[in-house]
């Protein structure tokens, strides 16, 4: 039996095919380069970063301004003309993060699409019919539920979520961050919401099909060995060894399907997670210096970009934890 190939990534072949002959991922170089793709993304963000700092920390001029007149609104208007320059940095910061978020998990759906129906075919070249039917629409609905919730929940409560974090605080009256707090909550509950029932579903069903794949394997070795004339004792024989070799291709493909997913998702992981890092940093070192506004909504700011990298390590982590429960309970 052949390891399959899936149209658009090259690589699953190659990757299967090495893993199968007993390959090992080279975990120094892994590790290697997810450290230097850190540091040059924070190197190609620091620019952003810096003019944002800069905006924040001359901002503190306006407050001296108002200080000196008397609240005037000579002074407002200088804060204010440095709260939407900043501002409007950190939602251009935003949008190239939910924009780097969206792309990686349509890619990881658009794969995990095309991954799915070679895995159940392992799955039943394996003798395991009863996981082979199971298993596929779990991961066609995961595939399915994780695409809606991300693009019909997750993205509008982070856009808004940013969004109030520069309107609540423009003003220095009214402050709404127990209703920011709100939308983040509900962010992060749907998250491990999403998480947890796939990875229940996943591990209940196994528990339940294991003893109807046990009768099938039986059945299958039984109907060739009594169907079969004259060398049906001997294909008989043979039905463990097919199988064997079948789940060392499919526990291969399922382990280069993982790598293909962490693949996909490691650069613009590293995009956002720079991003972040740089907005939280702007915002301790405004704090001391500018007014508390602006390091709030960069704060909040920061916060958003957090929600968009939660919800792409969260996607990856779904599907890479359900290959690994399908491939455990199969084998």
């Amino acid at each position: 039996m052949n390891i399959p190939t899936i149209d658009g990534y090259a690589g699953f072949y190659d990757t299967a095919a090495y893993l199968a002959r007993g390959g090992a991922p080279d975990t120094g170089g892994i590790l290697n380069n997810i450290l230097s793709g850190l540091t040059a993304e924070m190197r190609d963000f620091s620019g952003k970063a810096a003019v944002i700092l800069i905006l924040a920390l001359l901002s503190s001029t306006a407050g001296t301004l108002n200080s000196a007149l008397g609240e005037s609104s000579a002074g407002r208007a200088a804060f204010f003309g440095f709260f939407a320059a900043v501002s409007a940095l950190a939602l251009a910061c935003f949008n190239t993060a939910l924009s780097y978020g969206m792309g990686v998990i349509t890619a990881m759906t658009d794969f995990m699409d095309k991954f799915t129906p070679v895995l159940v075919m392992l799955i039943f070249a394996c003798c395991k019919p009863a996981s082979a039917a199971v298993f596929e629409p779990v991961l066609s609905a995961a595939v399915y539920v994780v695409s809606v919730i991300t693009h019909e929940c997750m993205v509008p409560l982070t856009t808004f979520s940013a969004v109030l974090s520069v309107a609540g605080n423009i003003g220095d009256k009214t402050s709404i961050s127990g209703f920011i707090k709100i939308v983040n909550s509900t962010n992060k509950w749907l998250m491990t919401f999403v998480i947890t029932l796939f990875t229940g579903i996943n591990a209940v069903y196994g528990f339940s099909v294991s003893s109807l794949d046990a009768v099938s394997a039986k059945t299958i070795k039984f109907a060739v060995g009594s169907l079969v004339p004259v060398v049906g004792g001997f294909l008989s024989d043979s039905v463990d060894t097919v199988m064997t070799s079948a789940s060392l291709i499919k526990n291969s493909a399922g382990a280069a399907g993982i790598i293909i997913i962490c693949g996909i998702c490691l650069a613009p992981a590293l995009k956002l997670g720079a991003m972040q890092l740089m907005l939280r940093l702007c915002a301790a070192l405004a704090e001391p210096v500018a007014d508390a506004r602006i390091s709030g909504m960069l704060w909040g700011m920061s916060e958003a970009v957090t929600a968009v990298f939660g919800t792409v390590i969260l996607t990856a982590v779904i599907f890479a934890v359900n290959i690994c429960i399908i491939l455990r309970l199969t084998t």
